[in-house]
């Protein structure tokens, strides 16, 4: 089996613990990584903040060229990336390979622009000047989650390293693979020793690790669940916590919508990489009066979706990517359906090798806000007088999808829901130029565009003053 180590200082490490990565559609061990300790932590820190002094000290222009050649490095290694990304998580490899990772790459390129287009703020006044600067934080703790790991390296990475952050990232043990990958190249490029970072583990001890130390700010996506252990881990040493953590996300569909592109959307939104995506969709609420032939044509669709191997490039849906999250899904299916909600198709894990479900919508009964990340979605009826209620009371609020040809109703229904990101009449429009994350529980701080730079730093004034200032002679004394 191939090992793939750790990465500290510039370093590739390894500790006396083993952990067996797991191929989600086989069953097969293919790979280990290791457990990385507390005494490794503390050494990444230190390092950490070496390469930090060094690297704020870079000038925008010499910051741009690191990120475009590690954009450079993702792109030129991008097939095998997306086979490990692929063989490790079981998403299709045609998502890995056009989708997830080229996106990381795109997010290096645009900080990288941004960079070399961007001067300190300078304010002229009666009596002097003030001048803005983008000081970093200094050592950013991040983690990764499993599902698209060097798209959110990217989401987060890119500009927390444009900001003059140094970074130590910890990736699930469910998917660091590709970042583990990613270190060997990097490795060799002209950056400071030490400015990135990779440790593996176990969520409970190289995570909790990461958490107690004495970082300068957490970025995390992930769930609500382990950010509260995250933010129980770092209370002796609190810092700054960027988070986005998913959610119940609604697709709404009007029965003005154009029925054969909210059905298409519908179907990626809701099965794409198995449904272990953020921007999945929860619960399609669909207009009463379109609601039985909408599903009725959903349901065929859903019905002729290709289960089997990723790397087949018919296939729609691979392996989740554990055991445990295969009899998660399962548990939580057969909890709603004994509570009177109707199955309309799937509910059942496959026989046989890998850990397969089948595409499985739900017909809800009575409203629930649940997200079971897997290849599920619930559906209900509404009637538009109570639509605003449904989306307000929900208690996440990370993106939301409206289909109408009346651009004016779906407009105003974006502009008054709580949520970071609506798309109206698409889905998944986003780029490196678009900010993301949630309100309510889906989180709090935005990554990408000027967003996710300004994120990162804490804007200094230095007040400069070249005539007498309003304080001066208060007293009269």
């Amino acid at each position: 089996m191939q090992e793939y180590k750790y990465y500290l200082d510039g370093e590739f490490k390894s500790s006396s613990e083993k952990i067996e990565v797991i191929d989600p559609a086989t069953e097969e061990a293919f790979a280990y990584i290791y457990q990385a300790s507390k005494e490794d932590l503390e050494i990444a820190l230190s390092q950490a903040k070496k390469a930090q002094k060094e690297w704020k000290n870079f000038s925008f222009k010499e910051k741009a060229k690191v990120l475009r050649d590690i954009a450079k490095v993702i792109l030129d290694n991008l097939s095998g990336l997306a086979e490990l990304e692929t063989r490790e998580i079981g998403k299709t490899y045609k998502e890995s390979l056009f989708v997830d990772i080229p996106l990381s790459a795109e997010v290096f390129n645009y900080y990288a622009s941004f960079l070399e287009n961007l001067s300190e703020d300078l304010i002229k006044t009666d009596t002097g000047i003030d001048l803005i600067k983008y000081e970093p934080y200094g050592v950013c703790g991040v983690y990764l989650p499993y599902n698209v790991p060097l798209m959110i390296f990217g989401f987060s990475c890119a500009g927390a390293l444009a900001s003059g952050n140094a970074l130590i990232v910890k990736p699930s043990e469910f998917g660091s693979l590709s970042l583990l990958e990613l270190a060997k190249h990097l490795d060799k490029l002209d950056m400071p020793r030490g400015l990135i970072n990779i440790i593996t583990g176990q969520g409970e001890t190289a995570g909790k690790y990461l958490a107690q130390a004495e970082v300068d700010l957490i970025s995390f996506t992930g769930s609500l669940q382990t950010l509260k252990k995250i933010v129980s881990y770092s209370i002796d040493n609190p810092k700054k916590i960027i988070c986005e953590l998913g959610g119940v996300n609604f697709a709404v569909i009007f029965s003005d919508a154009d029925k054969e592109r909210a059905i298409d959307s519908l179907l990626s939104s809701s099965f794409m990489k198995q449904g272990q995506m953020c921007i999945g969709t929860s619960i399609a609420l669909i207009e009463e009066s379109i609601y039985e032939s909408f599903i009725s044509e959903f349901l065929e669709k859903v019905k002729k979706i290709k289960i089997g191997s990723p790397f087949e490039p018919a296939t729609g849906l691979g392996p989740l990517v554990s055991q445990e999250h295969l009899s998660g899904v399962d548990r939580k299916v057969k909890e709603i359906i004994s509570k009177g909600n109707k199955l309309l198709w799937g509910g059942e894990i496959l026989e046989g090798k890998g850990y397969f479900y089948l595409p499985t919508v739900i017909e809800l009964e009575e409203l629930v806000y649940e997200e079971f990340f897997s290849p599920v979605v619930l559906v209900k009826r509404f009637r538009e007088e109570e639509l605003s209620s449904i989306l307000e009371n929900s208690p996440t609020g990370l993106v939301l999808q409206i289909w109408s040809n009346n651009l004016k109703k779906a407009k105003e229904l974006a502009e008054s829901c709580s949520c970071g990101t609506v798309w109206i009449n698409t889905f998944a429009q986003m780029n490196a130029h678009t900010p993301f994350g949630g309100v309510k529980k889906s989180g709090w701080g935005r990554n990408l565009g000027k967003w996710g730079f300004f994120e990162y730093t804490q804007p200094k004034h230095i007040g400069i003053g070249f005539k007498k200032g309003s304080a001066e002679g208060w007293f009269g004394v």
